[in-house]
């Protein structure tokens, strides 16, 4: 036991409790930490799944308004189609085409990617959607795009289209 200067003796509960008070509030923080971190962990996968399916809707609107162009003079090839959607690109080739008389539907698979969690490097959806082009009689074209389900795009087929070819080169 000490002694005070005085010659009496000195109480240690009172350092001791500040102590103890002081681990239990750094304990405390911790407790705290972790369960945010947790949370955050826990709803990372919706998040990142969220923002693909965002890239996946934005990479349908650039495909419609591609094929707008494509169509604006009146008629769809399949070289402008391939040019499109590639096979080695996002659709992987995935494309089924009804053409009639005055229109063309597309079937294609589409893939969004979104930012990956911890050791995943990304995050990938694939969707499925349905593209009408139906060229204007003055010129342009309408196209219409919609999300479809996932069991319409399961019989699809890689689709065998002309490769695109570059414009000749003169012969030496």
């Amino acid at each position: 036991m000490d002694r005070t200067p005085d010659g009496g003796r000195a109480v240690m509960g009172a350092v001791g409790t500040c102590l103890f008070r002081s681990c239990i509030g750094v304990l405390g923080v911790c407790l705290v930490l972790v369960t945010a971190f947790w949370i955050w962990a826990a709803t990372a996968p919706g998040r990142n799944e969220d923002k693909a399916r965002a890239d996946m809707r934005a990479a349908a609107d650039v495909h419609k308004e591609r094929l707008a162009r494509a169509a604006a003079d009146g008629r769809l090839t399949d070289a402008e189609l391939a040019a499109e959607f590639p096979r080695g690109g996002p659709s992987r080739g995935l494309l089924a085409v009804e053409r009639k008389a005055d229109s063309v539907r597309l079937t294609v698979g589409v893939t969004g990617t979104g930012p990956g969690f911890l050791l995943a490097s990304a995050t990938y959806v694939d969707g499925c959607y349905v593209f009408d082009v139906t060229p204007e009689r003055g010129g342009g074209a309408r196209v219409t795009a919609r999300e479809s389900s996932a069991r319409t795009c399961v019989g699809l087929t890689r689709v065998a289209l002309p490769t695109p070819t570059a414009t000749p080169s003169a012969e030496r």
